[in-house]
């Protein structure tokens, strides 16, 4: 029975080759851009749930919620936070805390600039990174220890055994005034000896860096005083819960512990309750890759996009089985008289549900094999796309077995419609007309054709969305001239050498100006500070941005009304204890603080920080800029104050567009001049922009691709559907055409058919578009509006492509001679 049944299959497959092809090419081609995106999917879940012991562990999170300042929703939090959860609360068992910096790292006459991380003595206990060799109980029990990955040992040490090497860190210095004076700042540098290796860091993980060192060590760059503030965030902590403690009693007791240790008024002149200025928040370790947060360690993942990749898979999985659907129905139709010999011959009901049911089954399952095909030999091309590293294997059984339920199921529900009602057939009335006469399989079909274009349409109004805001995010006025500029990350360079190198860039001929900043565009955010602004009861929070001479000259940043600072000026210094400061804003200070750009000059706001020498700073405007997106598109501009401290961690060189090679020969030679025992760590400004858009256009064109799949798929189905209908409707046209239709009024007859049911998918798919593409406009600070074009032109476009797939069909049916139409059957 099984081996009648296969060879009837397959010669129903062969004498309606097209069909049988359209079928299985379609399912084939929607199974394998749903098994991409399952790995996809899979990939961003995966995360660092390959690190045994850590279910119980948690990142803990700060938001940061001040008068006058968008709330600041960070990943890293202040210092001391995760040892006063331990010795505060009796359901946390242990904590961690983790930084990163980038760090010249010397062995022998040889330097290497590589981010390493500064680690809690514990880290390798807590989190069970995997070792090659080294105990793991005394890992970096002294404090000038550190283990790195095979990777690093293998390009500090090349064929040497790691272990008991020595490694130099250095050319450090911690960010902001805890550890500097006005003379200078303490360069951290350490002799480290390597107590273990470790296995190198597989992408799917938020961990960074290639060398772990103890934050005992004199390395590491931050200091005491930071590490004892409540009021600057600082890396990140963790700390891990006992077994059955539940996170929302610890995250309910957060606000008291906060309130006990922490006093904004205190530490800034924020009057508020310190719960009320720090809101923490634990997230699950294995969760941190998808968090919205920023100063994540390594780029963030997001839900959205894993639910946008969902939805899509999902939605192509359903054009595709609709696809499969209507053609099986289609083909089964004009299989009335075959199945009513069967039973006149004696076939009983259950065994041709069983034919039916089988051969759908066998077609699937052909889709499943060329699907699977399909992947294996576009996976490289698809990693190169996600610039990752996705493998299918073997030892994906449980993957690639609910592959194959699916696909079963597919073809046992595609078979269904066709078993149930060409099964109960009467013989007699169908082997008189030759027709199953069923016309519910049409309103069936058609649809299954509506939800199909429906879909399609929908996501091709979503592709269109997506790449306009990516357009419109890339080419936005940013306010500065982000091309041709080089950034040094000067961290460790005494300020004598620091001001020697800004000196020595200005006067070299082969560039075009340099500067100093605290931060430099889409590296980060600002960071704010307390003032009292004129005119307003109380103390506001502004953002604040240091910037030396020359750089708003180095950006191409207008100047408003005013001056720029000066070196000429003592007053227009920041050093610490200053008395007096002369300072410039933005446009949209200004306007917050009630003045044109022109009448602010000369106003006078003061900084209020209660820890400083000088509690009650005058600061002095003598200058306005125009507005500029410091961070991109990603935040709205805020209203910014900008200073003048020569100690400021970050230097910008403008170079000329025609001499690229020759001004990054004199800013080395420059560099090592004043500091040659530091690597350089430069990089070009218009990169750490474009960095900002990788991620969202790798994703932009694989969503594009699955897009354009998906409208091919539903074609196909219509191009089958299209050759069904014109050879069902042969006669009817031939008598249509012996009664005087042209043959243009033919092909608009049949055009107007396959028209209808795109013309009400556009219903359906607009106002469902609209509403969850809205939504996801409003997550950027900067949007573009929902056009009706972006509606229209998929629309039209959907038409268009589906009167390209039947016209053909059209057209040959109607110039043929009708004379063979009536003949027909």
């Amino acid at each position: 029975m099984f081996r009648n049944y296969l060879v009837t299959a397959l010669r129903n497959f062969a004498r309606h080759k097209l069909y049988s092809f359209i079928n299985i090419a379609g399912l084939a081609v929607g199974l394998a851009c749903a098994i991409f995106i399952i790995l996809f999917v899979r990939d961003e879940l995966s995360y660092d749930k390959w690190i045994p012991g850590t279910e119980n562990l948690y990142r803990v999170e700060v938001t940061w919620t001040v008068p006058g300042q968008q709330p600041l929703v960070w990943s890293v939090v202040p210092f001391p936070v995760t040892d006063a959860m331990v010795a505060q609360m009796p359901e946390v068992k242990t904590a961690v805390h983790l930084d990163g910096a980038r760090m010249t790292v010397a062995t022998g006459n040889r330097q290497f600039l590589d981010p390493v991380s500064m680690v809690s003595a514990n880290f390798f206990n807590i989190v069970q990174l995997p070792l090659v060799a080294g105990d793991r109980a005394t890992l970096l029990a002294e404090p000038e220890s550190a283990v790195v990955t095979e990777r690093a040992a293998r390009k500090y040490f090349g064929s040497k055994p790691a272990l008991g090497q020595i490694l130099k860190l250095g050319g450090q210095c911690e960010w902001g005034n805890q550890d500097r004076d006005n003379s200078g700042c303490v360069v951290r540098e350490a002799t480290v000896k390597v107590t273990g290796v470790m296995r190198d860091l597989p992408h799917n993980t938020q961990l960074g860096g290639d060398v772990f060192i103890p934050n005992t060590s004199l390395a590491d760059p931050m200091s005491q005083k930071a590490k004892e503030s409540w009021f600057s965030s600082n890396g990140w902590g963790y700390v891990e819960l006992r077994r059955g403690a539940d996170p929302n009693t610890v995250m309910a007791k957060l606000p008291a512990m906060i309130d006990r240790n922490f006093d904004p008024q205190k530490s800034a002149g924020i009057a508020l309750k310190g719960h009320e200025a720090m809101a923490l928040h634990l997230n699950p370790f294995r969760d941190d890759h998808l968090s919205t947060r920023q100063g994540s360690q390594t780029p963030n993942g997001s839900w959205t996009t894993v639910y946008g990749f969902m939805a899509v898979g999902l939605l192509i999985m359903l054009i595709a089985g609709f696809n499969f659907t209507n053609l099986a129905t289609a083909r089964a139709m004009v299989r009335a008289r075959e199945i009513s010999l069967r039973k006149v011959v004696g076939a009983r009901r259950g065994q041709l549900m069983a034919q039916f049911l089988g051969e759908s089954v066998l077609m699937a399952l052909l889709s499943l094999i060329l699907a699977l095909v399909l992947v294996e030999a576009l996976l490289p091309l698809y990693d190169r796309m996600l610039d990752k590293q996705i493998h299918l294997g073997l030892e994906d059984w449980p993957l690639l077995l609910a592959l194959v339920v699916v696909t079963v199921l597919v073809g046992l529900l595609a078979g269904l419609y066709p078993a149930l009602v060409l099964s109960r057939f009467r013989p007699a009335s169908t082997l008189r007309t030759n027709a199953a006469g069923q016309s519910g399989s049409g309103l069936l079909r058609n649809g299954l054709v509506v939800m199909q274009f429906a879909i399609s349409i929908g996501l091709g109004v979503g592709a269109l969305v997506v790449f306009a805001q990516i357009s419109y995010a890339r080419h936005i006025d940013l306010g500065l001239n982000k091309d041709g500029i080089v950034v040094m990350i000067a961290q460790g360079v005494a300020p004598s050498a620091l001001q020697g190198l800004v000196h020595a860039f200005n006067a070299d001929p082969a560039l075009k100006g340099a500067a100093v900043s605290s931060d430099v565009p889409f590296s980060g955010a600002a960071n704010v500070g307390t003032f009292e602004i004129p005119g307003k009861p109380g103390t506001s929070m502004v953002s604040i941005l240091d910037t030396g001479p020359g750089f708003f000259s180095v950006y191409d940043i207008h100047l408003l009304a005013g001056r720029a600072l000066s070196e000429s000026h003592a007053e227009d210094q920041w050093p610490h204890g200053a008395k007096a400061v002369n300072i410039l804003i933005n446009r949209a200070a200004a306007a917050s603080f009630g003045f044109s750009p022109d009448a602010a000059l000369g106003k006078v706001l003061y900084a209020d920080n209660p820890q400083a020498p000088v509690k009650r700073t005058p600061l002095t405007i003598v200058g306005v800029t125009s507005d500029f997106m410091f961070e991109g598109d990603r935040r709205k501009i805020a209203p910014t104050i900008y200073a003048y401290d020569p100690r400021d961690a970050f230097i910008s060189v403008r170079v000329p567009p025609n001499g690229v090679p020759a001004a990054l020969a004199a800013i080395d030679r420059i560099w090592h001049g004043f500091a040659p025992s530091i690597a350089i760590n430069r990089f070009f400004l218009s990169e750490s922009f474009e960095q900002q858009f990788r991620t969202d256009e790798q994703q932009g064109r694989i969503f594009g691709i699955f897009v354009a799949i998906a409208i091919f798929i539903a074609c196909l189905g219509l191009f089958g559907l299209a050759a069904f209908s014109t050879e069902r409707r042969t006669k009817e046209i031939g008598l249509r055409k012996t009664h005087g239709a042209r043959t243009r009024d033919i092909v608009f007859l049949l055009l107007w058919q396959f028209s209808i049911p795109v013309l009400i998918a556009n219903v359906i798919a607009w106002p469902v578009a609209y509403y969850y593409l809205h939504q996801w406009l409003e997550g950027y600070a900067y949007s573009i509006s929902l056009n009706p074009l972006y509606f229209l032109a998929a629309g039209l476009a959907a038409l268009i492509i589906a009167w390209a797939t039947v016209i053909a069909h059209a057209a040959h049916v109607a110039r043929a001679n009708p004379i063979h139409a009536l003949r027909y059957e």
